[in-house]
């Protein structure tokens, strides 16, 4: 998985799937991207009751874990459900290993690869377009190959648009990883994507509708979500 970074690079194995990790190295193989809204991600709450108001966080739930984000005004649930959920544990980053497929959260500020849309009068799916190759053209640029990306314009249960996109890995990198698989949308002024990959186990079709029903649990609040309220409520059994 590739963490986009203006440093080196090297592989570290973490619960079945390849993670790319920033070190003063060299290597590649299982592809994901994390790109950042100016600076790294806050650091995960471990408290039984989490407090944290400014970062990320996740709280247990009867089929999952509720994942909460509270960063530089933008702020939003998002329920990741599966029997078995492991963080991959890094501050900087967020991977979960969900049933044992991969998923990646990450937000995107729109400055950093469409500061122009304005100008250029782009709406969501032209913004969606405009990432798409920002990130495809990073990951051409670090492997030095050409990649055939796939792409699917989606509507989510709500009416709005997003975007599915995909491409096979490269042949050499795709040991564990077949195809590296992502889903985004607009968000006030970021583009949130969710990543995941198909593998022998888990089909491109598997892969895309474990997003699709992911991100249909999406709730963004135009204030940030108070950590321990919405904790207490999950306890008491109330729906979130």
């Amino acid at each position: 998985m590739i963490l986009r970074t203006y440093q080196n690079w090297t592989l570290k194995t973490v619960t079945g799937w390849l993670v790319l990790v920033v070190t003063m190295s060299f290597g590649v193989s299982s592809i994901v991207q994390t790109t950042y809204a100016s600076k790294p991600i806050a650091s995960q709450a471990t408290s039984a009751v989490p407090q944290q108001e400014d970062g990320w966080t996740t709280i247990k739930t009867n089929d999952g874990v509720m994942f909460v984000w509270n960063v530089r005004g933008l702020y939003f649930t998002l329920a990741i459900k599966g029997k078995e959920i492991k963080p991959l544990n890094d501050p900087d980053h967020i991977f979960f290993n969900v049933d044992n497929m991969a998923l990646q959260i990450q937000v995107a500020a729109l400055s950093n690869f469409a500061a122009d849309r304005k100008e250029k009068k782009l709406d969501d799916k032209g913004i969606l377009v405009a990432h798409r190759d920002w990130e495809t053209k990073y990951i051409e640029d670090l492997i030095h190959a050409k990649l055939a990306v796939r792409t699917f314009n989606t509507k989510l249960s709500n009416g709005g648009d997003a975007l599915m996109w995909q491409f096979d890995m490269p042949a050499g990198m795709n040991d564990v990883a077949q195809k590296q698989l992502y889903l985004t949308l607009v968000a006030k002024d970021y583009v949130l994507m969710l990543n995941s990959e198909a593998t022998a186990t888990f089909s491109d079709a598997d892969g895309r509708k474990f997003l699709l029903d992911t991100i249909a649990t999406l709730k963004l609040s135009p204030t940030p979500i108070d950590v321990k309220q919405l904790s207490e409520s999950i306890s008491k059994g109330a729906k979130p």
